[in-house]
């Protein structure tokens, strides 16, 4: 009888403590000096989950600092605040806030929501089909929602130093970030640019499509909007993703003749890496190139 009891007893721990330890792991995780909060935006419409990390000591510190925006931040927020506090640590980067853009949903809605927002939209040219669907290609409506709606918040919100804006993005992230470069150049004045999507709709610059030959950034970049200025831009792919560092090839060598003086770019296909490996090599390289001292 005392044994049934005592086991009974045992049993009952272990199940709690299981319980106890099951409740643990499915608290999510939370960064240290970051914080969350949804932004509704009107053009849009939808609603974004914005992430910000901030240096350690930005609550003391009185001072301001540049901004780092980054998409895709579902999959990347943590492992960027880590790097950019390593290199700031040793002095490779000033501090920075780090301001990842999000929206808190299931891996499907996460590809599908991206690839409206970061990818351009397409020639009206029935022709031109990519097997996309109809609510993809709207980067132009994600890029007022960063100039009119998420960049005002975040200035008035955080010490930020007015205009240092950097942009992280990688593959479709990517692909925003080249066409932000050439079209939307009042967003950023850095940028840090890994395996662009550049095959993505009238974006396939520097060589001619099967069918339609088209080669639209050298056209349109001299002629189109104000040319970017004063900015430092790193772009990077891997030797192993070879249709992606192929277009990257051709469109550096297309479009840097067209830079401003003022422009300086830094161009790398790294040996031995793929679309997902390249993230370590190219983050570090990237964030020291734009953030170091003019040449």
């Amino acid at each position: 009888m005392h044994f049934r009891i005592f086991g009974f007893v045992v049993l009952s721990c272990f199940l709690l403590v299981l319980t106890g330890t099951k409740s643990a792991m499915a608290e999510p995780a939370k960064l240290a000096n970051s914080e969350t909060f949804y932004v509704a935006s009107d053009v849009v419409g939808d609603e974004f989950f914005i992430k910000v990390a901030y240096p350690r000591d930005y609550a003391s510190s009185g001072k301001s600092y540049p901004v780092l925006y980054v998409t895709d931040a579902e999959t990347n927020f943590g492992a960027l605040q880590y790097v950019v506090q390593r290199l700031a640590k040793d002095k490779l980067i000033p501090e920075l806030i780090v301001v990842g853009v999000a929206y808190d949903t299931n891996y499907e809605d996460f590809y599908r929501l991206r690839a409206r927002d970061l990818r351009p939209s397409i020639p009206d040219d029935p022709d031109f089909d990519l097997g996309g669907r109809p609510d993809e290609g709207r980067a132009e409506k994600f890029a007022e929602f960063l100039r009119r709606e998420l960049f005002p918040r975040i200035d008035a919100e955080y010490r930020t130093i007015e205009g240092d804006r950097a942009y992280y993005g990688h593959s479709y992230g990517g692909l925003f970030g080249v066409w932000s470069l050439m079209y939307e150049t009042d967003l950023f004045s850095r940028y840090v640019i890994l395996s662009p999507s550049l095959w993505w709709g009238e974006l396939w610059w520097g060589r001619p499509r099967v069918s339609h030959g088209y080669h639209i950034l050298p056209a349109r970049a001299s002629t189109d909007g104000t040319p970017e200025q004063n900015a430092r831009v790193f772009v990077a792919s891997g030797e192993l993703e070879p249709r992606i560092n192929e277009l990257q090839t051709d469109w550096v060598r297309a479009i840097r003749p067209l830079l401003d003086p003022s422009v300086e770019m830094k161009d790398i296909i790294y040996e031995n890496e793929t679309h997902r490996t390249i993230f370590g090599r190219g983050v570090m390289d990237g964030l020291r190139h734009v953030y170091s001292a003019p040449e």
